[in-house]
């Protein structure tokens, strides 16, 4: 097997949003992108222009919605486009600094690959995606049902800048789901079948990183969130540069369907397939690499003798990342072999990085138990 790896943006840190504006000398010649509330919390006293998120979505970012930015961004002069916020937010801005013309239907079609026309700044205020180094795009297409991702060339940001005073505002429930699909990242990629000794180092530090916090959060409660707030940061940059040069699994591709099928935030529903995925994995092949990752939950979470670390894993989760059961979601019991079967059809992309093989029946087992 080749092997290759990158780290493609120049990685910033700074406390505070004001030491990023002065170091980057932010001019009426940028566009910031972001969302109304981070603009008035933090970004008043910068002479950029704008352009708000919320003005054309109000959730997850859909095709439809991005062809309205598209149309908007177009119309507008300038040199950077330092895009500010969670996932969508900068899935969305990696779109909007192509040089093109097309829809978004059209850019996601096969060979698309078009340059850059600015300069592009991806700066988080969650600590989960850690898409600020990634190229790749995932948005909701409701015509077909599911979401779908793809990766550009000139996706790849100039600069990703990590910034701890962004992480102030953000609500609990967007913190824990947005820290869980980092933690996704890290655990699927570790397992991927293209892995390497790189994207190892970088999953297994992000793994050790976010379970260690999360006991924290246990042990101390939620006020400890803030005092973790950089380890949280460059955990989940760290998943998201493995990110970048590996591809996730069987937990985002049954996420994907589910979060499309059921308007449920992304990292939500990964947190969710999280558990019920890796104790599959674990029946089925439990002295590969998986072996690595039970170690880990031993020392960091603990377990009684002779549990299963990944049950620990999953009380874990229950307590720092609660969620309801899929009924309560709105699936029922006779969706499982139809979601199994769309994911298999509109997923290949991320199953075939799965640590074992998913069959449609393990699938929509996964399903079930959730019910």
């Amino acid at each position: 097997m080749t092997m290759k790896f990158a780290v493609r943006p120049q990685l910033h840190g700074y406390d505070t949003f004001a030491a990023f504006t002065e170091a980057h000398t932010v001019t009426e010649r940028d566009l910031i992108f972001t969302q109304r509330v981070l603009h008035d919390a933090f970004m008043k006293d910068t002479p950029a222009q704008t352009l708000f998120y919320d003005d054309f979505c109000g959730g997850e970012p859909t095709d439809v919605a991005v062809d309205e930015m598209l149309r908007a961004v177009r119309k507008l002069g300038f040199e950077r486009l330092i895009a500010i916020g969670g996932g969508s937010i900068l899935d969305c801005a990696k779109v909007l600094a192509l040089d093109s013309d097309k829809t978004v239907a059209g850019l996601f079609a096969a060979g698309v690959q078009p340059g850059r026309k600015a300069g592009l700044l991806l700066i988080p205020t969650t600590c989960g995606t850690g898409c600020e180094v990634t190229c790749v795009s995932v948005f909701d297409f409701p015509s077909i049902g599911s979401k779908i991702g793809k990766g550009f060339d000139a996706g790849f940001a100039d600069h990703a800048v990590l910034i701890d005073e962004l992480l102030s505002k953000i609500p609990y429930h967007v913190f824990a789901t947005s820290s869980a699909d980092a933690l996704v990242h890290a655990l699927e990629i570790y397992l991927a079948p293209r892995a390497s000794a790189y994207t190892d180092m970088f999953c297994m530090a992000a793994i050790r990183a976010i379970l260690q916090g999360y006991m924290r959060i246990v042990q101390h409660g939620r006020d400890v969130i803030q005092q973790d707030a950089k380890a949280y940061l460059t955990a989940s940059n760290m998943a998201g540069i493995a990110l970048a040069n590996v591809l996730a699994g069987g937990v985002h591709a049954i996420a994907m369907h589910f979060g499309s099928a059921h308007h449920v935030p992304h990292g939500e529903a990964t947190r969710l397939f999280l558990p019920p995925v890796f104790k599959i994995y674990y029946e089925k092949a439990p002295d590969g690499k998986i072996a690595d990752i039970a170690r880990l939950i031993e020392d960091v979470v603990g377990v009684s003798d002779g549990g299963n670390p990944f049950d620990a894993l999953d009380a874990l989760l229950a307590a720092v990342v609660p969620t309801r059961r899929l009924g309560e979601y709105g699936m029922t019991a006779g969706d499982a072999g139809r979601y199994a079967d769309k994911v298999i059809e509109t997923q290949q992309r991320l199953l075939v990085n799965n640590y074992v093989p998913l069959s449609a029946q393990d699938i929509a087992r996964v399903y079930s138990e959730l019910m």
